[in-house]
């Protein structure tokens, strides 16, 4: 007879393939087409930096070339204390346009309380949110804005495409990551009505983030909490997968156990945000439930896999818990046209499995220790920043 432990651990195994199998089964669905709409709402892209002085001329670039028509098109960039040059470019780009207003805040208060203060300025019915290192290609607001014809839709997600995804191992591990949770995860949710999360480009109705009074102020996780918020006030986000922004994912072993440390933390601390009355469909309320653990999914596979080791354990639990991700992972490089490059793919992900599931063992001790939050950068700080320090 089985103790209470193994049984627990067997029901969340299975628990999580199921959950695993139904998503990747919905986004598999052909995508229904978006209604359309006559009159394009009126868009203000806001943007939160933070010394993103090496990437900046880059989004800047990017901005100047969105299709959209320019009398419904307006843009607030938000300088969050920053030390560098990314002001500079900001003013310089600014000057050119009669629809731009940049703020510089003098110290660094985080990236909520830099967007509530651009949302405060911002005027369009719509608000596109980016993050400074992505890259949104022209078409990316016009993608997003038909999902807004439905009343009840309150945030669409763009997809944040891996650019450099074949750069090396570490890179391919990011990317790896990335499709899953967007082109698998994020996809089934909303194939099933589950609500996706918004991440770093993605765009939401102004009336609606005002309603559930701004952008979450958490250390981490600001668009996850603020898809959470909306989500527990009746309202519906989407993923447009067709909007794309490109992203440079992370490079190097350290930038990547960094940035997952901080996305593992910002899940824990969204899950543990002030509560509000649940507004939202049953089924969204379990799914939030299962997204509120986040990475911590993968300490399940350590404990089945330290139970089959000790013997307490039927090896076939920790094999099953590899082989939906296993799935998940190949149908997601192949939604994202890796054909060639896949065999790079998969021995990446062998490779980096184990310092995935060391950096989410060290996100929880961090949390538990519960250890400040620390911004970092993952690119090369410019010359000008240094010569400010």
């Amino acid at each position: 007879m089985r103790t209470a432990v193994e049984v627990v651990v067997i029901a969340a195994v299975a628990a999580l393939t199921l959950r695993r199998g139904v998503l990747l089964a919905a986004a598999l669905v052909p995508r229904l087409p978006l209604p359309g709409s006559p009159v394009l709402p009126s868009v203000t892209v806001l943007v939160a930096a933070r010394n993103e002085g090496a990437v900046a001329e880059r989004l800047l670039a990017s901005l100047s070339k969105l299709d959209y028509p320019a009398d419904r098109l307006s843009f607030v960039l938000v300088c969050d204390g920053c030390t560098d040059g990314t002001a500079a470019a900001f003013r310089a780009w600014a000057v050119r346009r009669p629809d731009v207003w940049v703020m510089e805040r003098a110290a660094h208060q985080g990236k909520a309380a830099a967007l509530n203060e651009g949302l405060a300025l911002a005027g369009g019915e719509i608000v596109v949110v980016l993050d400074a290192d992505l890259q949104p290609r022209p078409d990316f607001i016009r993608k997003l804005v038909p999902t807004f014809a439905d009343e009840h839709v309150a945030a669409a997600a763009g997809y944040t495409r891996p650019a450099n995804a074949d750069d090396n191992v570490v890179t391919r591990y990011a990317a790896v990551t990335s499709w899953v949770a967007q082109l698998v995860t994020s996809a089934g949710k909303d194939r099933l009505g589950l609500n996706p999360p918004t991440f770093g480009a993605a765009a939401y109705r102004r009336c609606a983030i005002e309603a559930i009074g701004g952008f979450p102020v958490v250390s981490a996780g600001v668009d996850v909490a603020a898809s959470r918020g909306l989500t527990r006030q009746g309202w519906r986000t989407r993923f447009v997968p067709a909007a794309v922004a490109e992203n440079t994912v992370v490079s190097d072993v350290g930038d990547y156990w960094r940035q997952h440390i901080r996305w593992a933390r910002g899940g824990f601390g969204t899950s543990a945000q002030k509560r509000s009355r649940f507004r939202g469909t049953a089924s969204q309320r379990i799914e939030s439930w299962a997204a509120a653990v986040g990475y911590g999914d993968r300490l399940v596979f350590l404990v089945a896999a330290a139970g089959a080791i000790a013997g307490a354990l039927p090896w076939w639990l920790p094999i099953l818990y590899l082989a939906a991700p296993g799935v998940e992972i190949l149908a997601a490089a192949l939604k994202a046209g890796v054909r060639r490059g896949l065999p790079r793919v998969l021995l990446a992900t062998l490779l980096l499995f184990a310092a995935d599931l060391m950096a989410s063992l060290s996100a929880v001790a961090v949390h538990a220790a519960r250890r400040p939050h620390r911004w970092h950068s993952p690119r090369p700080r410019p010359a000008s920043a240094e010569s400010n320090r």
